[in-house]
């Protein structure tokens, strides 16, 4: 048997309070892979907590530069063992070293932690206001320790030791407490052993960064609803997220969830008919994309079955029939994915290729569905649902009018697409269209489909529920996603020289955008 690892508390790795272990799955293999990791008990977290508590303290005392080092030396550290850390994420995964983790996602994850380290040391999240005349001041202060629970698909980018809301939350002055995920263990091992060199090397406190491997489902919910806590930051299925939102939640803490989307994507009549061809192409490549394994695929594409409607269902068709099977990140989730099209074949929805049946441990065939557009509209509870992997429903409607019905029955989602021609003829339903997709998502893309998003300030990546909630939500575009890990405080009335210096008449060093006696000024 081999030894169990270790977890990250108060700054030193040492042997977890283990209720059970757990290992991790090579989906390319078919195999479980050979380390065990463990699953905490409570002791581990309430010494975590403790421990976090006293670094918040500590952090709120130190200079944003010294926030946003930290960040950059991370980072640094991070690209020196990218090699290491893009092959264990391919192990635990299947995801492809090339493009995927290696070009895609580790730059991204790199960059991100470098825009946070911008970010703090520029401190104009903190949109600190100043009435001088009436000696009233405000602005953003962090929230306290940060719990992050992370998603299976993205192990470097939303990695709970490497990712957007870890990122965020340091850039706000908040330890975190980082919750691995099942699926890809070693990545938060390696990442949190550079993070506490990072640590140590820039005179952080200690428990700035803590790692724990696992959690029994219990544990997890007392855990977003301790009192310690400031925020909790959580990406992963509907079904994890709701009760972790309502543990949290009931207990008065902020959380913040990124779940299920099913991202619908409308095809106008002129779109199609001038390009369905190309159309065709881009939704498959949206859809296998990964094995589809993407919060932002398109999981219903609605359409008029018009002559080049019906092309377009051929074209789609045959480039899903023509691709093999693909990896998927688990078993388990290869399981969701053959029940979910299992339901939507039993509902009534018509398969037109690939199947529910797994085509190996952790394989799965592009799976393409349809159904008409009425019987959707009868019945949205049996279709509108996500199936997350390599499948989408393609949703047939017999006119405009009759897919805006369907449109209509569409929930909140993280992105929606609206292609339309470039003649002018898809105009007026593209107005009567438009305005239902943008209170559906939080981003709406025009003419390309919603799979990959920039890492760039004006980003959104959150929407209504339930795809993410509160509903101001964004997970990407920084400096906006720090601001879910902080919380304002006035100062009405105090002496300057008591004064966080952020707040002061003199501006701090950075020189940030203030808004002062009306005005936004920058000094």
């Amino acid at each position: 048997m081999s030894a169990i690892a270790p977890v990250l508390i108060a700054g030193r790795w040492r042997p977890a309070a283990a209720a059970a272990t757990f290992r991790a799955f090579d989906p390319t293999a078919g195999r479980a892979c050979a380390e065990e990791w463990p699953v905490s008990r409570w002791a581990d977290v309430d010494e975590a907590l403790a421990a976090a508590v006293a670094s918040a303290a500590e952090l709120a005392t130190l200079p944003a530069a010294q926030l946003g080092e930290f960040l950059d030396r991370f980072a640094a550290r991070l690209k020196a063992r990218g090699e290491a850390l893009v092959a264990a994420a391919h192990a635990e995964t299947g995801l492809a070293v090339k493009p995927r983790l290696a070009d895609v996602e580790l730059p991204r994850t790199l960059d991100q932690l470098r825009q946070a380290a911008a970010s703090a040391r520029e401190q104009t999240w903190r949109m600190a206001m100043l009435d001088t005349a009436k000696n009233i001041r405000a602005a953003c202060f962090g929230i306290g320790p940060v719990v992050v629970f992370p998603p299976a698909n993205f192990p470097l980018a939303y990695g709970c030791v490497t990712g957007g809301d870890m990122a965020a939350a340091i850039a706000a002055g908040n330890p975190v407490i980082a919750k691995a995920h099942p699926g890809h263990p070693s990545i938060s091992r390696l990442a949190a052993e550079e993070a506490l060199e990072a640590v140590r090397e820039t005179g952080l406190p200690p428990a700035t960064v803590q790692l724990i491997h696992g959690l029994e489902d219990a544990d997890g919910e007392r855990l977003v609803a301790d009192p310690r806590v400031g925020a909790t930051g959580f990406t992963g299925s509907e079904a994890a997220g709701r009760k972790l939102f309502a543990a949290a939640t009931a207990a008065g803490n902020v959380i913040w969830v990124e779940m299920g989307s099913i991202n619908p994507v409308v095809l106008l009549p002129a779109a199609l008919a001038e390009r369905g061809g190309e159309i065709a192409g881009e939704l498959a490549l949206s859809v296998t994309g990964s094995a589809g394994q993407f919060c932002t695929k398109p999981g219903l594409v609605f359409f008029v079955g018009d002559a080049a409607g019906a092309e377009f269902v051929l074209a789609v068709t045959k480039t899903f029939a023509s691709i093999g099977p693909q990896v998927l990140l688990s078993e388990a989730g290869c399981r969701r994915l053959g029940v979910g099209i299992e339901g939507l074949v039993r509902a009534g929805a018509t398969l037109l290729a690939g199947q529910a049946a797994a085509a190996g441990p952790a394989r799965h065939v592009p799976t393409l569905l349809e159904v008409a557009g009425s019987d959707l509209v009868a019945r949205p509870e049996s279709f509108v649902v996500e199936a997350f992997g390599n499948a989408t429903l393609l949703v047939r409607c017999g006119s405009l009018a009759e897919l805006t019905q369907a449109v209509r029955c569409a929930h909140g989602s993280l992105s929606a697409s609206l292609y339309c021609g470039q003649d002018g003829r898809d105009e007026a339903a593209f107005a009567a269209i438009a305005p239902l997709l943008v209170a559906r998502a939080g981003r709406v893309i025009e003419n390309r489909m919603p799979t990959g998003l920039a890492v760039t300030p004006p980003m959104q990546h959150g929407g209504p529920w339930p795809s993410a909630a509160p509903p101001f939500f964004s997970a990407v575009g920084l400096p906006w996603s720090i601001l879910r890990f902080a919380r304002r405080i006035c100062f009405d009335g105090w002496t300057e020289r008591r004064l966080p210096e952020i707040v002061r008449d003199a501006a701090p060093a950075g020189n940030p955008w203030r808004y002062v006696d009306c005005c936004w000024v920058r000094r």
